[in-house]
C-alpha cells in the first residue's frame, strides 16, 4: 500500500495559514487591504490584548453580494484576477484569495456585509473553516469583520506570538504604513479602548504625517515628484533633521503596496548619503508608479517581496528624485540661496620676523610670510603677554601629571598650571606648580605615564609622543570612552547623577515608541533621565543625565530610544551596555569640534589612566600608534 496520500481541506488551510498569517498584525494587513482595494474611505480597526482575542475592521467600501459571501471564504477565492496573464495586470493590494481562508481556519470569524444594491445585508459565522451560521441582517454599505481568539486550534503557532503590548505595536506598524501612502482614506485605530491613530482622510500627505508622527517631522518634510523612463517616483522625504539611528522610518511602495526592497532602500540612502551623519537614516515615504508588468510581487504570500525587471532603472528613479528634492531643499535654504558677490578686505601686515625671533630666536627664516589673523604683536611687553600671543601658533607642549584644566566631567584638579615660554626649538612647555600637594600626592605624580603633546590634526585627532612613538587619537572616541566608563559606574552603582532642567523638555512619540519608554523607564532613570508621561503620545524630560557637557538631550533621548528598540530582542544585559553605550557616544565631543590645548591634555591625563583606553565601546579604535622607526623609514632615515 503506498504511503502518499491527499491532505483533507482543514489541514491544506492551515498549512497554508502559516505562510499568510503569522501573527495578529498580518490578519490587520489583509482585511485593511481588502478594504482599500474595496474603495473605502473610512476604515477603522479595534483590537484587544493585542488583537489576540480580538479584532474588529468596518469600513464603507462597496461591499460582498450575498451570494459571494460564503465563497469567499474558500482558498484562492478571488474577484481580482481569472486567468495567469492577469498576474502582469495587477493593480489591487490583493489578488491571491487566501486570506479569508486562513484566517478562517484559525480563529473565530464574524463578517457582517452589504452592497449599495441589495436591500439587505449578510451575516456569516465561521470558526475553524466550518460555517456555523448564514443569515440576512439589516446594514449599512460596507463590510464589518471580526476576528475572534486567533490560533486558538493552531497551539504551536499561539506559543510563539509576543506580549499584548508587542503585539499590538506591530498592528500599529501596519496600520501607519497603510495610512501615510492613503491620506486620502480617514483611518482610525483602537487598542483596549484607547485611540492610538485617528486620520482626517484629507488626501494631504503633511497632514496624515502630522495626525501620526507630530509637528516636528511634518514640519521638515520635503516633496518628491520625478519621472524617469515608464516609472515615477512621489511621496516626501524629510529633511536632514529628521534622521534616525535606525531605518524604521524608511517606507517604501509599489503602486502603493507596502515593500521592504534592498535596492529602494540602497537608491534612497545613497542620495542622502551626504547629508546624513554616519549611522544615521532617512525618513522617507515614496511610492514608484511603474507597469505592473515590470514588477512581480508574486514572490511570497506575504507581497513584502518583489522583482524587478529593470532593476537599474529602479535605483535611477529613486535615486535622482531623492538628490533633486534635496538640492532643491538645500537651495531654499542655504543662507547662500542668492549669489553674493564676495568681497575681499586686505590683511594688516604683520611682522613676522619680529614675532618668530621673540617667540624661537633659532628659528630660520625660510617660509614666506603668512597671514595670521588670529592675534596681534603690537605693544607687546611682557613675557606674560608674549606667551599667550604665540601660543596659538606654537601649539608643542610637553606634560607629564595631571591637569587641573577641566574638560566636561573632570572635576578633581590636584596640580595647578602656568605656561611658560622657553625659547629652544619653538617649544612652550607646560611648568608644574605644585599647591598643598602632600608627599604621597607627589609620589604619584612622579610615577605618572610621560608623554609630549604634539598638537590637534583636522581638529580631530590628538597627537601625542611616548617613548618614541606617535599616536593619533581621535578626540571623539576618547571622550566616548571616557564617559562610557563614568556612566557606567554611576549606573551600576546606583549613584546616578542627574542635572534638572529649569525648562523641562516635551518630546512627542508615537504610542508604541511611549510604551517602549514605559516599559524601560527605570533604565532611563537610572542614568540619570527624569521622565513622565504627560498625556497621549508625550514624554516630560524633566532631568538629564549629569555628564557636564551642553548638548541636545532631546536628540540623545531619541537615539537611546532608537538603541531600545533595535536590541528588543536581546538579553537585559546586552540592552543596558548598549544604551550605555550610545548615552557615552552621543554625549562626547565630536569630530571638527576645535578644543583648546590644555582640554586636549586634560583628556589624554585621564584616557591613559583607564584599562582599556585604546577601543571605544563600540569597538572603534581611539589611537594610531607609528613608530619612530617607520616614520624615519619613509623619510629614508633607515
Amino acid at each position: 500500500m503506498g504511503l502518499i496520500a491527499i491532505l483533507d481541506d482543514n489541514t491544506i488551510n492551515k498549512i497554508a495559514a502559516g505562510e499568510v498569517v503569522d501573527r495578529p498584525a498580518s490578519i490587520v494587513k489583509e482585511l485593511v487591504e481588502n478594504s482599500i482595494d474595496a474603495g473605502a474611505t473610512h476604515i477603522s480597526v479595534e483590537i484587544k490584548n493585542g488583537g489576540i482575542s480580538y479584532i474588529k475592521i468596518s469600513d464603507n467600501g462597496k461591499g460582498i453580494a450575498a451570494d459571494d459571501v460564503e465563497i469567499a471564504f474558500e482558498r484562492h477565492a478571488t474577484s481580482k484576477i481569472r486567468k495567469e496573464s492577469d498576474i502582469l495586470k495587477i493593480t489591487s493590494l490583493g489578488f491571491r484569495g487566501e486570506a479569508l481562508a486562513s484566517v478562517a481556519s484559525i480563529a473565530k470569524v464574524t463578517m457582517e456585509t452589504k452592497t449599495k444594491d441589495e436591500p439587505t445585508g449578510t451575516r456569516i459565522v465561521i470558526e475553524g473553516g466550518k460555517t456555523l451560521e448564514l443569515e440576512e441582517i439589516a446594514s449599512n454599505k460596507g463590510t464589518t469583520i471580526i476576528v475572534e481568539n486567533v490560533f486558538f486550534n493552531v497551539p504551536a503557532r499561539y506559543k510563539f506570538l509576543k506580549k499584548d503590548y508587542t503585539e499590538a505595536g506591530y498592528i500599529e506598524d501596519v496600520i501607519t504604513r497603510m495610512a501615510i501612502i492613503h491620506p486620502e482614506i480617514s483611518f482610525k485605530f483602537v487598542s483596549n479602548n484607547k485611540q492610538i491613530i485617528n486620520t482626517t482622510g484629507s488626501g494631504d500627505i503633511k497632514l496624515a504625517v502630522y495626525n501620526i508622527f507630530g509637528k516636528d517631522i511634518a514640519n521638515e518634510l520635503i516633496p518628491v515628484e520625478y519621472e524617469y523612463k515608464s516609472m515615477k517616483v512621489s511621496g516626501v522625504i524629510g529633511s536632514p533633521k529628521t534622521s534616525r539611528s535606525t531605518r524604521q522610518y524608511e517606507f517604501t511602495y509599489i503602486n502603493g503596496r507596502y515593500v521592504k526592497d534592498k535596492t529602494l532602500m540602497a537608491a534612497l540612502e545613497k542620495a542622502f548619503e551626504q547629508n546624513l551623519n554616519i549611522g544615521k537614516f532617512p525618513f522617507a515615504i515614496l511610492n514608484l508608479d511603474l507597469s505592473p508588468s515590470e514588477v512581480d510581487v508574486n514572490v511570497h504570500p506575504a507581497k513584502l517581496e518583489v522583482k524587478f525587471e529593470h532593476e537599474s532603472d529602479v535605483f535611477d528613479t529613486i535615486y535622482h528624485g531623492v538628490t533633486n528634492a534635496l538640492l532643491d531643499y538645500h537651495k531654499k535654504t542655504s543662507p547662500f540661496a542668492v549669489d553674493i558677490k564676495p568681497e575681499y578686505t586686505s590683511v594688516p601686515d604683520v611682522d613676522v620676523e619680529k614675532v618668530v625671533t621673540n617667540a624661537v630666536s633659532t628659528v630660520e627664516k625660510t617660509f614666506e610670510t603668512p597671514v595670521i589673523p588670529t592675534f596681534s604683536v603690537d605693544n607687546v611687553d611682557s613675557k606674560e603677554e608674549k606667551t599667550q600671543e604665540i601660543a596659538p601658533v606654537v601649539e608643542t607642549v610637553e606634560v607629564s601629571d595631571e591637569t587641573s584644566t577641566q574638560v566636561n566631567t573632570y572635576t578633581e584638579p590636584v596640580l595647578t598650571r602656568e605656561v611658560e615660554y622657553v625659547g629652544k626649538e619653538g617649544i612652550l612647555e607646560i611648568k608644574d606648580i605644585v599647591d598643598s600637594v602632600n608627599e604621597e600626592e607627589k609620589k604619584e605624580y612622579e610615577t605618572k605615564i610621560n608623554y609630549k603633546y604634539v598638537g590637534a590634526l583636522f581638529d580631530t585627532y590628538i597627537l601625542i609622543e611616548i617613548e618614541e612613538k606617535l599616536y593619533i587619537i581621535d578626540q571623539h572616541a576618547a571622550h566616548e570612552r571616557l564617559l562610557y566608563e563614568q556612566i557606567k559606574e554611576m549606573y551600576y552603582s546606583k549613584s546616578k547623577e542627574t542635572q534638572m532642567l529649569l525648562i523641562p523638555s516635551l518630546v512627542e512619540l508615537k504610542h508604541n515608541e511611549q510604551e517602549l519608554v514605559i516599559r524601560n523607564k527605570e533604565l532611563f532613570e537610572e542614568t540619570g533621565f527624569e521622565l513622565e508621561e504627560f498625556g497621549d503620545n508625550m514624554i516630560k524630560i524633566s532631568g538629564v543625565p549629569n555628564i557636564g557637557y551642553d548638548m541636545d538631550y532631546v536628540e540623545l533621548f531619541k537615539d537611546t530610544l532608537d538603541e531600545l528598540r533595535m536590541e528588543s530582542k536581546t538579553t537585559k544585559e546586552e540592552r543596558e551596555e548598549r544604551f550605555l553605550a550610545t548615552i557615552a557616544c552621543k554625549a562626547a565631543v565630536k569630530g571638527n569640534m576645535k578644543l583648546t590645548a590644555t582640554e586636549h591634555v586634560a583628556l589624554i591625563d585621564k584616557m591613559v589612566k583607564l584599562d582599556r583606553p585604546f577601543t571605544c565601546p563600540h569597538g572603534r579604535p581611539t589611537a594610531y600608534e607609528i613608530s619612530k622607526y617607520e616614520i624615519e623609514r619613509r623619510f629614508a632615515r633607515k
